[in-house]
């Protein structure tokens, strides 16, 4: 284990006991990955499926992807942790050679994961939940066993001891910093509901109410997977989660992923100026989609894709 991500690690399980942590440092510093549409062990499984997801998907290369990424772009930056915002894995479990279901990805995540010594938090992505099956010479997908896919998540990684949403705060200089992770991987809904994507549930959102109330003058970090579009911020919408986030000054930033894009969107925010919304592309598809965050006592700045080049800069004070 290298010194410098031993002791990033003795800072992660310091925050796990204590909720906040003061650095010392004038600048945190983390990076932004999303979509990795990790896969292991596709010999296991209907060889059709996996031809689909490995070569018409073109998800060959992804666990190569991560890897590199883990072994170069923590340290070349100089970070302190790892973000990765969704469809962390391809599926939760899949048709097998017969007709069971295999359901261990995630635990093979872990056991990859393992091998880099650097903290990571993570949110769940629709592809984290997702089951498939072949049929009609394509994957059928469903979410019907997201309960038991949320549940494995929780059991395996120490981010989600509390639950599937969760928070972390960090102290820079005077600033206060409160990253609220969350859940939004659940989307597939029939017409005639009328949701309009993104969606959390009526816990999750109590849940978040509370958390922006208690944060006050905190700057506030949203990272979840499904982005907000130029349709679900209007508000014929009625998308609640946008509409809890809007209307709070202190929310300055959000960080998702799901269209395998790097994208900047500004959303005008009801009285307190804007909500930046910052997309990057999936790491799945080139070894240049992460983003470096730099958190300072004034600003936070964020990179280009792939590089450390700045990209935005928002003032804080």
């Amino acid at each position: 284990m290298k010194i410098k991500a031993k002791l990033k690690l003795e800072w992660t399980v310091l925050l796990l006991f204590i909720g906040t942590i003061v650095y010392s440092q004038d600048t945190l510093r983390f990076l932004h990955v999303t979509d990795l549409h990790l896969m292991f062990n596709l010999e296991s499984y209907n060889p059709e499926l996996a031809d689909h997801r490995n070569f018409v998907r073109k998800y060959n290369n992804t666990n190569a992807n991560f890897k590199h990424f883990m072994e170069n772009i923590p340290e070349e930056t100089n970070s302190d942790f790892v973000i990765a915002t969704g469809d962390i894995i391809d599926f939760f479990e899949a048709e097998a050679l017969g007709e069971e279901k295999l359901a261990y990805q995630v635990e093979q995540f872990v056991r990859l994961k393992d091998l880099y010594h650097f903290p990571i938090f993570l949110t769940l992505g629709n592809h984290d939940l997702f089951s498939y099956d072949w049929g009609e010479e394509k994957v059928i997908f469903n979410q019907l066993n997201t309960g038991r896919a949320k549940a494995t998540w929780i059991r395996n990684f120490d981010c989600f001891r509390d639950g599937t949403y969760y928070n972390r705060t960090y102290v820079v200089g005077e600033t206060r910093f409160h990253l609220i992770f969350l859940d939004n991987g659940f989307y597939h809904f029939p017409k005639e509901e009328k949701v309009v994507n993104p969606y959390i549930d009526k816990p999750q959102l109590h849940w978040l109410r509370k958390e922006l109330r208690e944060a006050g003058d905190d700057i506030v970090i949203v990272l979840m997977h499904i982005p907000f579009s130029d349709i679900s911020v209007l508000p014929e919408s009625q998308n609640e989660l946008y509409k809890e986030l809007n209307q709070n000054s202190s929310v300055k930033l959000i960080f998702a992923g799901h269209r395998h894009k790097n994208e900047v969107k500004h959303f005008t925010s009801d009285g307190y100026g804007e909500i930046i919304q910052i997309e990057t592309g999936a790491l799945a598809r080139s070894l240049e989609n992460w983003r470096v965050i730099n958190l300072t006592n004034n600003s936070i700045i964020i990179s280009k894709p792939g590089v450390t080049d700045t990209e935005l800069i928002i003032p804080i004070n």
